[in-house]
């Protein structure tokens, strides 16, 4: 059976982006409507993302190395990288930039601690060495890494060291990165809107996700990603009259927004109307137009019961 169809073309820049919402809002002089009689289906057929963001962002960009000293006196290494984009090798560079410190030991007096990474390129992780550089002998009890709840931003995903606490008793400390270095801003990219949609997260949880876009490509590139399953998503019986539409671009991990740095996206929805099922249930009867429910009850029954038994719903209250 044919069916009534609307694409809609959109473009990031022609949308109004709320930043509490994190939604761009794309507002149409047309709106999309469906008939009494119809439901909307909803489905992305094709999707334009430009690799432009960084991998090392505002997010993501906080390094910090905690530690005390036996017998009293505490350390700290920390520095916030440079928004941009990093290799291992470079990202080995900033890190190097961190300056030596001294620590007043309770014991000892002032002890000077320098911090040294690595990288090895035969197992992609990072290597750190905290070790006295002047003063006194004096151990180091323990570190944390990434521990501070103040702060969300940590590189710890990036150098592959997730927060910990590690107890140390040595004059000096090294430190091999559990994970290997992740310098992949987000694998996938999801496409998301507002409404209620019939998808559902990692978690299960019910999600207005409408495509999950795989983001292979050099940088500063662009991604052309086209629907291949061609399966629809059913609106809300009561999403019938769409004046509006928001939608974002987010990541896989936090559900961050994408900075793309000023380039554009573009993505092209298909709105599809299907015809409502008619719903014959017992004595109840939808109308043709979908306009009203009869509901009969048998008259001889209800003169027993001494109930009013000819009532008509509309269609909204039962639904």
């Amino acid at each position: 059976m044919n069916k009534r169809n609307t694409f809609l073309y959109l473009k990031s820049n022609s949308g109004v982006f709320d930043t509490e919402s994190r939604f761009y809002r794309f507002d149409l002089i047309n709106p999309i409507i469906a008939k009494p009689d119809e439901l909307i289906n909803l489905r992305a057929t094709e999707i334009e993302v430009p690799i432009s963001y960084y991998n090392i962002g505002t997010f993501n960009n906080y390094f910090r190395i905690d530690f005390d000293l036996d017998g009293g006196g505490i350390g700290l290494f920390q520095h916030t990288v440079p928004v941009g984009n990093y290799t291992a090798a470079e990202l080995t560079t900033e890190l190097n930039t961190i300056s030596p410190i001294v620590v007043n030991s309770d014991d000892v007096g002032n002890v000077t601690f320098s911090l040294t990474t690595t990288f090895n390129t035969k197992t992609s992780k990072f290597s750190f060495v905290i070790a006295k550089t002047a003063g006194s002998a004096v151990d180091i009890d323990d570190v944390q890494y990434f521990n501070n709840t103040t702060y969300t931003n940590y590189i710890s995903q990036v150098v592959g060291i997730p927060s910990q606490s590690i107890n140390v008793s040595s004059a000096s400390h090294t430190k091999i990165a559990d994970n290997v270095c992740d310098l992949n801003r987000t694998n996938n990219i999801y496409l998301e809107s507002d409404m209620l949609l019939e998808s559902r997260n990692t978690i299960g949880d019910k999600a207005g996700i409408l495509s999950k876009i795989q983001m292979a490509g050099d940088l500063f590139t662009i991604v052309h990603w086209q629907n291949t399953n061609h399966e629809d998503l059913t609106l809300d019986k009561r999403d019938t009259y769409i004046d509006h539409i928001n939608l974002r671009l987010v990541t896989e991990d936090k559900g961050q927004n994408i900075d793309f740095n000023g380039a554009e996206w573009t993505a092209t929805l298909l709105f599809s109307f299907i015809k409502k099922e008619s719903i014959v249930l017992g004595k109840e009867i939808i109308d043709d137009n979908y306009k009203s429910l009869l509901y009969t009850i048998d008259n001889t029954e209800n003169e027993e019961l001494n109930i009013d038994c000819d009532d008509t719903y509309s269609i909204d209250s039962i639904n």
